[in-house]
């Protein structure tokens, strides 16, 4: 064994000469001169050889298992697009797999994927053992299915496609053998074996993460990304996010190797990694670049059903938050009521407002406020454009009626008691898009508007605008993306108007025409603005 090999692993990806691995290619002593191993499948009692492994690649044909997809384990786990498998079939025969060392070692480490919840009484389960060179069993470690929720497949639980992991630390190199055998009871399995160190402890994690390179609208969803290197699974995640003063808060319930974010620019992110040893990294962070100013206006209609709609106001904001809407809100406690920090409630109004959060922008309504209170009931209409959203948080699910989502108009009906709040929240909503909103009489019943005397819209920075508390008559809201850095009126296009808006910004000495953000006004910033203005809409 070369001394090459120490603190390295064999992923499967290539050959120890870096000659890439092929699906199917049989294994047997391709790593014995640089690792000192050698791979064989052998008869589960009498450990004679029976045949030698295989390559499975990350993808169809299915030769090993089915979680995220035909051999596809769960994104995150460090493992590649190559591992071990046994005879390349899924079946009830599960053939035995025998490392043989060709110097005893002390320490040997590796994963087994997709170790199954099976509902019933079967269940998956292996078998690892270090043997001494008499093939005695000096240590054993046992991969057998968790209980919890699903990751890939319904019924499957959380090892479905995750990377379980066996580690042997003795105090002197007696381990000769390393044998892994099926010793559960479900049927239609395959050997998934990878990320084998077996020499050391595989070194500390380290982690990447990333930022996708788009050009979004402000509020938009992007996915940022992680790529973990080394460390030994099982992994946990934490993605955490910049705060004002410079330090980090945790990002609750963003516990995946991606987290789904609303693209505000200047927001910045890090992504911590743990691994079953308890290592820890930290990624260098993440800024959100450039995104394109959406402008929200809000007007209302002159008159139920009138169809005439009176401005009143745009440039308005959604409150920003590090936290998931239904977390933030926790609508699904025993405690039927909004715990929102902002915007502060009033007993017997209603509060619409928008907020951007992980899972994206969402438009959120909340009847009443926490205390004593009259109860109430309300209908309301939702009818969008441009979008066609969901409901992402709901209030008291069961006692009270949603329809339409994933469609342009949804409707609800809600009921409450003192001294809880109703309400409803309702994403993603992306790039262009209008709704017109209104107390509407959708279902059989009466009233649609009980126990509220007021309704008002509220904004982050401050401002609260009356609304109309009238049946079907509508009040709307429109998000209106801008095409570039240079669409500056927001109108969705580059002309004539922005160059003219530019101009006044930068003689009124306007912070917005620091076009190249360096904290001065002076020819480097239309210069940069000309860049943009010639770059047109993407």
């Amino acid at each position: 064994m070369s001394t090459s090999s120490i603190a390295q692993s064999i992923n499967f990806e290539t050959l120890p000469d870096g000659t890439p691995t092929l699906d199917r290619q049989l294994i047997s002593d391709q790593y014995v001169a640089d690792f000192g191993v050698r791979f064989d499948l052998v008869d589960p009692i009498t450990l004679e050889v029976v045949g030698s492994p295989q390559i499975a690649k990350v993808g169809a044909p299915r030769t090993a298992f089915t979680a995220c997809g035909a051999d596809t384990p769960l994104p995150g786990q460090g493992v590649g697009q190559s591992f071990l498998t046994d005879d390349g079939s899924v079946g009830s025969n599960v053939e035995t797999l025998l490392v043989t060392y060709s110097q005893p070692v002390a320490q040997a480490a590796g994963v087994i994927l997709d170790t199954d919840t099976r509902t019933g009484p079967t269940y998956e389960e292996w078998t690892v053992e270090a043997l001494d060179a008499s093939m005695n069993v000096l240590e054993t470690v046992v991969i057998t299915a968790q209980d919890g929720p699903d990751n890939c497949n319904a019924g499957q639980g959380p090892g479905d496609g995750r990377a379980d992991s066996f580690l042997f630390q003795r105090a002197s190199a007696d381990i000769s053998f390393v044998l892994l055998r099926y010793t559960g009871t479900a049927t239609d399995i395959g050997l998934a074996f990878d990320s084998f160190s077996p020499t050391t402890i595989p070194p500390a994690p380290s982690i990447v993460a990333s930022v996708p390179q788009t050009d979004p609208c402000t509020y938009d969803i992007i996915e940022l990304g992680s790529e973990i290197f080394d460390g030994l699974a099982i992994y946990t995640y934490q993605w955490q996010k910049q705060q004002p003063g410079g330090g980090y808060i945790d990002v609750l319930n963003a516990i995946e190797p991606t987290l789904e974010v609303a693209a505000i620019e200047g927001d910045t992110y890090r992504v911590m990694v743990t691994d079953v040893l308890e290592r820890v990294a930290i990624s260098d962070p993440v800024t959100i670049g450039f995104a394109r100013f959406v402008n929200i206006e809000l007007s209302v209609e002159t008159a139920a059903n009138s169809g005439v709609f009176t401005p009143l106001g745009d440039g308005y904001s959604p409150f920003e938050f590090d936290t998931d809407i239904d977390t933030l809100y926790e609508w699904s406690n025993a405690e039927e009521f909004y715990h929102g920090a902002d915007p502060a409630l009033t007993i017997d109004q209603s509060h619409l407002f928008l907020t951007a959060a992980p899972g994206g922008l969402s438009l959120v309504n909340v009847y009443d406020g926490v205390g004593t209170n009259a109860g109430g009931r309300a209908e309301m209409r939702m009818e969008f454009t441009g979008v066609t959203p969901d409901y992402v948080s709901r209030d008291d699910p069961s006692g009270d009626l949603y329809r339409g989502g994933g469609s342009s108009v949804l409707e609800t009906r809600h009921n409450w008691s003192s001294p809880n709040t109703d309400g409803w929240a309702i994403g993603p909503l992306q790039g262009s898009w209008s709704v017109d909103i209104s107390f509407a009489d959708g279902f059989t019943g009466e009233p649609e508007i009980d126990g509220l005397t007021s309704w008002t819209f509220f904004d982050r920075l401050g401002a609260s605008i009356a609304l109309p508390l009238e049946l079907d008559r509508r009040v709307r809201i429109t998000a209106t993306c801008g095409c570039g850095p240079a669409d500056l009126n927001t109108d969705g296009a580059v002309n004539f108007f922005d160059v003219s808006a530019f101009l006044s910004a930068y003689n009124a000495q306007d912070p917005i025409a620091d076009f190249n953000g360096d904290g001065m006004l002076n020819f480097f910033d239309v210069s940069a603005f000309l860049s943009a203005y010639n770059a047109g809409c993407p």
